[in-house]
């Protein structure tokens, strides 16, 4: 199964921890016919082609959900607030427990008129339905306003799941030893949510002040690198194209730093905080609500800053940490993380 956020999968294992129940699973992420595509290209309106696209989408998970016969209950990995009218309809003649995965909807509600329609729909739904419940990543959404928050009785609350399959590089004993050269940077595609600008500069100059100990490393799908990052000779560049890549990219590095633009974050998990722990790395990241709940629930594998003022001083504390503690506390971190305390969680809600 193709997931649109690849560092959810681990829900997909799920199953192999419940013994009397069974979830089946849909994804956003289904085929589109080719004829399709051409239409909604052909659109001289390429936001119109592209609602259309996601319109779609909803409808075939919806159909998918219907042909699932020999599961207990359902879970929808993701949804766009706009897009609801026929879905919601479709998985509640399935007659089965359904689990919405909430990502930032609550924030995007925020956004535009057709986003809060659709979440007021989603809201009152629910409301009525109580079959349904919402995922939420991290938190509950006690710091949101009234008019964006679920119900108590309508919503859990799970851990962004971590990536199994890799684990961090240094065992929970071991250290780096005193020679080694300490890797910090930048990995993800870099787009206007993820103001890394803001950082690059802060970063570079740090680095360039202990080029001793430290090397800086950017990992990103090199067909999308900024132009402003052409003449940078003293960055190690990586492509992250491919996803083995990425996480490689990942793997390489003891501290990740970190930038969201806050109108699309500030209660909204991250991919790249979840993988970059699963791999092992020290986190420096915005002072933002769930983002906080990430990397330091529960124990801290990161720190936060409130002001760029402050970068200098939280990587100061970074490498104090790898240097004194290894990625030990990553190892606890995982433990409530994995497949199995969620399916522990999901159930003993209900």
């Amino acid at each position: 199964m193709h997931l649109f956020h690849q560092g959810l999968r681990e829900l997909l294992q799920v199953n192999q921890h419940l013994s009397n129940h069974k979830i089946g699973f849909v994804t956003i992420e289904r085929p589109i016919p080719k004829w399709f595509i051409k239409f909604t290209q052909a659109i001289p309106s390429y936001a119109v082609g592209l609602q259309l696209r996601r319109e779609y989408r909803h409808f075939s998970m919806g159909l998918q959900a219907l042909s699932l016969k020999d599961v207990d209950s359902i879970y929808v990995m993701e949804i766009y607030n706009q897009h609801l009218l026929t879905l919601l309809p479709m998985l509640i003649s399935t007659g089965k427990q359904v689990f919405l995965g909430i990502h930032g909807n609550q924030l995007l509600a925020q956004e535009s008129k057709i986003k809060y329609l659709g979440f007021v729909y989603l809201k009152n739904f629910i409301q009525f339905n109580p079959k349904f419940k919402v995922i939420l990543l991290e938190l509950d959404d006690d710091y949101v306003s009234d008019k964006f928050k679920f119900n108590a009785y309508s919503k859990i609350v799970i851990p962004h799941p971590i990536i199994s399959e890799v684990t961090p590089k240094l065992q929970p004993r071991e250290r780096l030893k005193q020679d080694d050269k300490i890797t910090i940077g930048i990995v993800g595609i870099i787009r206007e949510d993820k103001p890394i600008n803001k950082i690059l500069e802060k970063v570079r100059s740090y680095v360039s002040q202990h080029s001793q100990k430290l090397e800086f490393v950017i990992g990103t799908p090199i067909n999308q690198k900024p132009k402003y990052l052409e003449n940078c000779s003293e960055i190690t560049f990586i492509d992250t194209t491919e996803d083995e890549d990425y996480l490689q990219a990942l793997q390489q590095l003891h501290i990740l730093v970190t930038n969201f633009n806050q109108q699309r974050y500030y209660y909204r998990a991250s991919g790249v905080i979840s993988d970059a722990g699963s791999c092992g790395c020290y986190i420096i990241a915005p002072d933002y609500p769930i983002i906080k709940h990430q990397i330091t629930w529960p124990v801290p594998i990161g720190s936060l800053y409130s002001s760029l003022d402050d970068l200098d001083q939280v990587m100061e504390e970074a490498i104090l940490h790898i240097q004194k503690k290894g990625q030990y506390n990553h190892w606890i971190w995982r433990e409530k993380r994995n497949a199995e305390y969620i399916a522990k969680l999901l159930f003993s809600q209900l």
